[in-house]
């Protein structure tokens, strides 16, 4: 029987474990922390007789196939030794593809990842996976392996690629980020630039024509790429909407979500949807009806005249940076722990900023960074921070949580964050009933 060992104990590496099961492999678990595991995952190691191993016993073992879950770095020593030995060692997305009896359709960037998963599953009426939150893995057993899957990919997940070849793909964007993990920018677009490199001409690769750092690494890319961008055919798009051969398809007006950002985020999705074969008039209409996912952009509610959004999945600068350009007179809450960014990105942003209020481990370092620039404020705690903008707010202000950092100085994740902040606003429109 062969042996697999997934190595996190995470969501990723459970979903693989489950289908190394399901596939009559011995199956084997390595955490670097054990003691945080809950009674979920203990269940799961019993259901499955799933044996957990200490880092001593790995030495004396071979495994056919090693599954390294996305937050455990590739230059971790553990999967270096492995690697070293000459083992099968691939990502969780890599284990998966080599069941799959289906077609993929394989979505990266920076910034707009989720949303533009999210809009394709919509268009297609299929199943969303991957980095969305629903391992891949997981998602092949409780589909069937069949139909289209609309995946999408972090830099983590496309870091130990092999054979992995989707058959419609995108990088929506670039800009630096977790710098935290790869040892400089190169390196984070190189894990990016994973995604199609099993990709051919027969099969279709979109990228932006317009996004800056994507052209400065256009030398890496495919000779097959499909560009979208103002001036693209067959699709285009600009501030007044979405372009097919010059004629106009998607009006903004009639979208629910809101921004530059967003229309290409729904061109992308239009012209992937496309080349899987579904026609353009049902995509946009489609599309209409497609509602802002939960933390990114996300409506919250209006009290008194004042708007509050939630923007917690916006963890790097360049996401927020997208953010502020979708508002004027913007109360900015901010901070968490800083991942890496330039300070100088929202300079061009102090006449759309009233205030801004810093959270978290990295308040300091905004204060410091920014106070020239714009009025701010050190909150310390997300309650404070909401509270003093919202006492602050005239009619007509947006209080704006978008954090350029990841949570997890104060929140168990992006996701935790959001729901406190929608929390505390739920508990202002109580007060000043």
């Amino acid at each position: 029987m062969k042996k697999l060992l997934a190595i996190g104990g995470g969501k990723s590496g459970l979903a693989a474990l489950e289908l190394g099961c399901n596939m009559n492999f011995k199956c084997f678990l390595y955490d670097d922390f054990p003691e945080k595991m809950n009674r979920e995952t203990d269940e799961f190691l019993n259901t499955f007789n799933v044996e957990l191993l200490k880092k001593n016993e790995l030495k004396e073992m071979d495994f056919d196939t090693v599954v390294v879950s996305p937050g455990v770095p590739h230059n971790h020593k553990l999967v270096k030794s492995f690697i070293g030995k000459g083992m099968d060692v691939v990502s969780e997305i890599e284990f998966g593809f080599r069941f799959l009896k289906g077609r993929v359709i394989g979505i990266t960037g920076s910034n707009g990842k989720t949303t533009t998963t999210a809009i394709t599953g919509h268009i297609m009426e299929t199943v969303t996976c991957g980095n969305y939150g629903y391992p891949f893995c997981k998602a092949l057993l409780e589909q069937g392996f069949d139909g289209w899957y609309v995946v999408e990919l972090s830099s983590f997940q496309l870091e130990l690629i092999r054979d992995f070849c989707p058959d419609i793909a995108c990088i929506l964007n670039l800009s630096p980020d977790h710098l935290d993990r790869y040892g400089s920018t190169e390196d984070y677009y190189l894990a990016k630039f994973n995604i199609f490199k099993n990709m051919n001409k027969n099969q279709h690769f979109f990228a932006n024509a317009n996004d800056i750092e994507t052209l400065n690494y256009r030398s890496y890319f495919p000779s097959f790429t499909e560009w979208i961008g103002e001036n693209t055919k067959p699709f285009s798009v600009n501030e007044k909407g979405i372009f097919y051969e010059r004629r106009l398809i998607v009006d903004p007006f009639d979208l629910k979500i809101r921004g530059l950002h967003n229309l290409y985020n729904a061109a992308f999705a239009i012209a992937m949807a496309y080349s899987a074969g579904v026609d353009i008039k049902k995509s946009v209409e489609k599309l209409k009806s497609f509602k802002p996912i939960e933390h990114r952009l996300e409506f919250v509610d209006v009290l008194n005249g004042v708007y509050f959004y939630n923007d917690s999945k916006a963890t790097n600068f360049d996401s927020v940076k997208k953010a502020l350009s979708s508002f004027e007179n913007i109360r900015w809450i901010a901070g968490g722990i800083y991942k890496g960014g330039d300070f100088t990105d929202f300079f061009s942003f102090k006449k759309r900023i009233k205030k801004a209020y810093f959270i978290g481990e990295s308040a300091p370092l905004f204060y410091e960074n920014l106070k020239e620039f714009m009025e701010c404020e050190i909150s310390t705690e997300i309650d404070n921070a909401v509270r003093h903008a919202f006492r602050e707010a005239e009619k007509g202000d947006v209080i704006l949580l978008s954090p350029a950092c990841s949570s997890f100085d104060q929140f168990a994740s992006y996701e935790d964050r959001g729901r406190v902040f929608k929390s505390i606003v739920s508990r202002l429109k109580d007060e000043f009933r």
